[in-house]
């Protein structure tokens, strides 16, 4: 739009050259481009600085004013050791604003959304008026692809009403048995890293997500993880969790697409890894296609389909009515490429570790449902109340996602506030989650009983944000909520978690074996992030080089 701008100020600018009889032609080319990069340079100062602070709409809305005329906020987004941080604190000193306005690169505007009644308006009553914005593409586009995620309009509505079949509940129930098939092997790699020691480490992140990959193979793609290729856990490894370097290389690219420019080894291990994870998924699914429209794939008597088959049968049904496919092979991938609870869970680890009353509590609990039932059913498992509450509390304060950032498709008036086109709205789900106003002074407090006494707004389902709410919540919330819980049940009746192991530091809260070695985090600090070095940039709240927890055998 700015070109276009400075090319119609050029052209009205060389016109008026022209009545100048005296003008020589052989100046015409030079001057012309010297007119076009005068015309950009004010352009462009206009937007950059002049706009946003004397002329935008939104210049008088709460919000930091020591923004940086090129990168606004960014680079202290970035700086900042948690990576909604700066955001937390913004929400803190401005609690009762709707919106909090903030710059982002080259004066572009953006607003945090911190009331519930904001976040009503963007995820419901005007959901289809926002879009996502060209960055978040490119940041998280490029790992998920497309699909139901970036789907907007009616092609979401579509897309969404397809999936709910496979999210339902009766196929929840059906699938329940490879949730639990699949995590006894997680106790295997507890028992190999213990040996015959009373008590040993494991990094529970890398385990966890070689479990949850067990299940996503299994329930998404219909196929063991011990069946398809070697490279498939690495790939998808390298991918999901790049090194330091290729973080900020993502968050970069974000902004000014740099992808495939930057010669750097981090730049090329993650275009190579997702080149191949991508084209192993379009070969399983090209396979998968194939063998349903020759017959030749067969499932067992009461077997619940996996996500690929469904969409795949779903997607040949429309075709055969419409003539159109309504998912293309890109589409499809998007839906399939996405990283299960692991993170989640690994932070429940942290919990229980650090805080063993609640442990305790969780342990007794399960150990009365096993005791009782045995192999728990679905019923049996959302039936247990503290371990409900207590999944719940572990996404409240460590959201599984931090961001959900929209664009407005046109001018809006949300909450008093004029929100003109292509504005950037951020929506940060720890906002919501630690915000006073909405759950009272101990926000940041890891609490489960605070579920069985929710009132006021917190009773709002806006003010839980894990899966975001309204037409853009994630369909198979109920199916990471039970995925969560079978992991749960499976480590805690088996395990007991003494703590957390880390290098240095001379806090009382820590025990330390032997001067120089590791020591072990024996009670858990209150707030977020505190005690355990955070990732940032990240896309959910993830811990530094990973998480190194102690553990005994029960």
């Amino acid at each position: 739009m700015d070109l276009a701008v400075c090319a119609a100020l050029t052209a009205a600018e060389f016109h008026l050259s022209l009545v100048n009889p005296r003008t020589e032609k052989t100046l015409y080319f030079s001057r012309i481009t010297g007119l076009f990069l005068f015309s950009y340079s004010l352009v462009k100062f206009y937007r950059i600085y002049l706009y946003p602070r004397f002329f935008s709409p939104l210049r008088h809305l709460p919000g930091p004013q020591d923004n940086n005329v090129i990168l606004g906020q960014e680079l202290n987004k970035l700086k900042n050791d948690n990576p909604v941080g700066l955001q937390l604190s913004w929400s803190r000193q401005w609690p009762d604003a709707p919106f909090i306005r903030y710059l982002s690169i080259a004066g572009r505007e953006a607003l945090v959304v911190n009331s519930l009644a904001a976040h009503k308006a963007v995820l419901q009553t005007h959901v289809y008026d926002f879009v996502k914005p060209p960055f978040f593409s490119r940041l998280v586009g490029e790992i998920t692809g497309v699909g139901l995620l970036f789907a907007e309009g009616e092609n979401h509505k579509h897309q969404r009403k397809l999936l709910a079949g496979p999210f339902s509940v009766p196929s929840t129930k059906k699938i329940l048995p490879v949730f639990q098939r699949s995590v006894e092997s997680l106790s295997k790699d507890f028992e190999m890293a213990l040996g015959n020691k009373p008590y040993a480490s494991i990094e529970v992140i890398d385990t966890l997500s070689k479990s949850a990959m067990d299940i996503i193979c299994l329930t998404v793609l219909g196929i063991e993880l011990g069946t398809m290729s070697s490279n498939f856990q690495d790939l998808f490894t390298r991918v999901l969790h790049q090194s330091p370097l290729g973080q900020l290389l993502s968050a970069i690219n974000a902004f000014i697409p740099i992808r495939r420019l930057v010669p750097l080894e981090a730049n090329r291990k993650f275009i190579v890894a997702n080149k191949d994870l991508r084209q192993m998924l379009r070969d399983i699914i090209e396979k998968r296609r194939t063998d349903l429209r020759n017959g030749t794939f067969t499932m067992e008597a009461g077997e619940s389909r996996d996500l690929l088959t469904y969409i795949l049968e779903e997607s040949e049904l429309q075709r055969q009515q419409t003539g159109r496919d309504p998912w293309s092979l890109e589409d499809i991938t998007g839906h399939v490429c996405h990283e299960s609870t692991a993170n989640g869970v690994s932070w429940a680890l942290y919990v229980l570790s650090t805080k063993h009353e609640i442990q305790d509590l969780l342990r007794a609990e399960i150990r009365e449902l096993l005791e009782s039932f045995g192999e728990p059913t679905y019923e049996d498992i959302n039936g247990l109340p503290y371990l409900h509450n207590f999944v719940r509390e572990t996404l409240r304060v460590y959201s599984p996602s931090l961001m959900s950032p929209r664009q407005a498709s046109k001018d809006i008036i949300i909450e008093g506030v004029r929100i003109p086109k292509g504005t950037q709205i951020d929506i940060h789900m720890p906002l919501i989650h630690h915000h006073e106003n909405i759950w009272g002074p101990d926000a940041s407090l890891f609490d489960p009983g605070r579920w069985d006494r929710l009132y006021g707004d917190n009773t709002s389902p806006y003010a839980f944000q894990a899966f975001l709410q309204g037409p853009r919540m994630c369909p198979g919330k109920n199916f990471a909520m039970v995925e969560i819980k079978v992991m749960l049940i499976e480590l805690v009746s088996k395990w007991r978690f003494l703590g957390i192991e880390r290098w240095g530091g001379t806090n009382a809260n820590h025990r330390s074996d032997k001067k120089g070695e590791r020591q072990l985090l024996v009670n858990g600090e209150e707030e977020v992030g505190i005690g355990i070095k955070l990732a940032n940039p990240a896309l959910t709240y993830r811990p530094a080089g990973g998480l190194l927890v102690r553990f005994e055998r029960l």
